[in-house]
């Protein structure tokens, strides 16, 4: 706009020299805003100022109602009804808002189609830029790992911070090609996007939001089906996004969300093939299975391993196989599905650690087995179900049992939990119900007599009562239950009950 030779009279700083414009009007209304929408620019030829009773204040409150308001300049049109008023020049001057002065021989009208052209030649390069972004981009995702293709490109497309958040809630991939958001490097701006982003997954519908603060803006945006979210999108930057931006961001969201689909195919293959490996360990092949787990570009965690058997709702299900297949990536672990459970082989050193982080994160139990080598893996992923069955039993979630806890308590832990329970309860009921109406303590001394191998004597002196006292009182709890006590069977019957219950 040189051509039309405006004067910069005051407000000239950088960053509101650099403020776009979305459009120009004109009016000598002394109060315009109900008109104008923020981000326009004002031509008035001041008619509304009258020379004799427009005071300093009076300037300085139409300057104010405009900044106020979102306009980015104002343009005064000179000697048309007088001179530009010092007045004006000094309000602009102090809240710091563009103040040019358009020469009498320059119509409004000139200003404001020159500005159209600007905006019209700027939005011509924006959608030209957004069509060889979008041809950039898409030819990333031809690329073997077509997810970081595609992000990495639209970081460096956008000048903009670009990351994906998986559907665990963590940072799967990062890219910030032009350094723009160092800001985001710090540990609380991730909590702050990941925070963001696990509500966004939390609500299992396709969504985005905005954050904004004084570092910049941060979008996000889910990635996948409705029902099935493979996490979210987010981009950061200094400004807005603006239409050309969005334009390339929709069509990353639909490459991101299919390389993603395409991801799971690819998953649930792998899922099929890791069945097979599985099923190759128990049978004894595993230099075979160590061969085809190099192929895939990986490798069997080392010996001593212990086995963790899982067995997680379908909404957990997903979570800890996402979570399994980036530590897979890694190496450090071996994970199958049988049976419908989830059995993890770890080595011995990583297993307590991998455990429970996992069991923590999927919000499941876990049963870990004793130390083993591969050729092993038969023993010990069936010492992990019965551990998992124990930790199932215990009704605590994320806990994790290992076999060796399960067998220190002997058999009567892998009892049926449930059932046990239920038979123990009826067996023992009508013992209970006579202590609670009686107010005597049939079941302890009981208890104390099994401890004590059916011995009447040191039993009798551990209660400290006679022995005949004793041996009424184990008469009446024989009577109570309707069976005798006599035999080994119906002694540790009365005590697996007493146990279990």
């Amino acid at each position: 706009m040189r051509e039309l030779d405006l004067s910069l009279l005051a407000g000239g700083t950088p960053d509101r020299l650099a403020a776009p414009i979305s459009w120009i009007h004109s009016s000598d209304l002394a109060d315009p805003t109900p008109f104008l929408d923020a981000g326009q620019m004002v031509l008035t030829t001041g008619t509304q100022f009258d020379r004799e009773s427009t005071s300093q204040t009076d300037y300085d409150r139409y300057v104010e109602r405009l900044a106020s308001h979102g306009i980015v300049g104002i343009g005064f049109g000179t000697e048309v009804v007088q001179g530009t008023p010092p007045e004006l020049v000094t309000a602009c001057e102090r809240l710091g808002l563009p103040l040019f002065e358009v020469p009498y021989r320059v119509p409004f009208i000139a200003v404001i189609r020159a500005a159209a052209d600007l905006l019209a030649e700027a939005a011509h390069a924006r959608d030209t830029w957004a069509l060889n972004a979008q041809r950039a981009i898409s030819f990333a995702a031809l690329k073997p790992d077509a997810t970081a293709a595609i992000l990495k490109e639209l970081s460096r497309q956008m000048r903009r911070f670009v990351a994906l958040v998986d559907a665990r809630g963590t940072f799967a991939l990062a890219f910030d090609e032009a350094s723009a958001m160092p800001a985001l490097a710090t540990e609380p701006a991730h909590q702050r996007i990941l925070h963001e982003a696990e509500r966004l997954i939390g609500r299992s519908q396709r969504s985005s939001s905005t954050m904004s603060d004084e570092s910049g803006q941060v979008n996000l945006q889910t990635l996948g089906r409705r029902d099935a979210l493979r996490g979210v999108l987010v981009i950061a930057g200094m400004t807005p996004l603006d239409g050309a931006d969005q334009t390339v961001v929709t069509s990353v969201v639909a490459l991101t969300g299919l390389a993603l689909e395409q991801n799971r195919e690819l998953s649930r293959a792998r899922g099929l093939l890791r069945s097979g490996l599985l099923q190759s360990l128990l049978e004894g092949n595993i230099a075979l299975v160590r061969r085809i787990v190099r192929q895939m570009g990986g490798e069997l965690p080392a010996e001593p391993i212990r086995f963790v058997a899982f067995d997680p709702p379908a909404l957990a299900r997903d979570a800890l196989l996402n979570d399994l297949e980036a530590r897979d990536v890694a190496g450090n672990v071996f994970f199958a599905a049988s049976e419908g459970r989830v059995l993890v082989g770890v080595s011995e050193e990583d297993a307590r650690a991998v455990a429970e982080g996992l069991a923590r994160m999927a919000g499941v139990a876990a049963g870990m087995s004793e130390p083993a080598l591969w050729s092993e893996t038969g023993t010990a992923t069936k010492q992990a179900v019965q551990a998992l069955e124990r930790a199932l039993a215990s009704d605590a979630e994320a806990s994790v049992v290992v076999f060796s806890d399960v067998a220190e308590r002997g058999l009567a832990a892998l009892l049926p939990h449930a059932d046990a329970v239920e038979i123990a309860r009826a067996l023992l009921r009508p013992v209970r119900d006579h202590d609670a109406e009686n107010g005597t303590d049939l079941i302890g001394d009981v208890k104390v007599w099994l401890e004590h191998h059916g011995q009447w004597d040191p039993a009798a002196r551990a209660l400290g009562i006679h022995r005949h006292t004793l041996k009424n009182r184990v008469a009446l709890v024989e009577k109570l239950i309707g069976r005798p006590l006599a035999t080994v069977d119906a002694r540790t019957n009365l005590w697996l009950a007493l146990r279990v219950e």
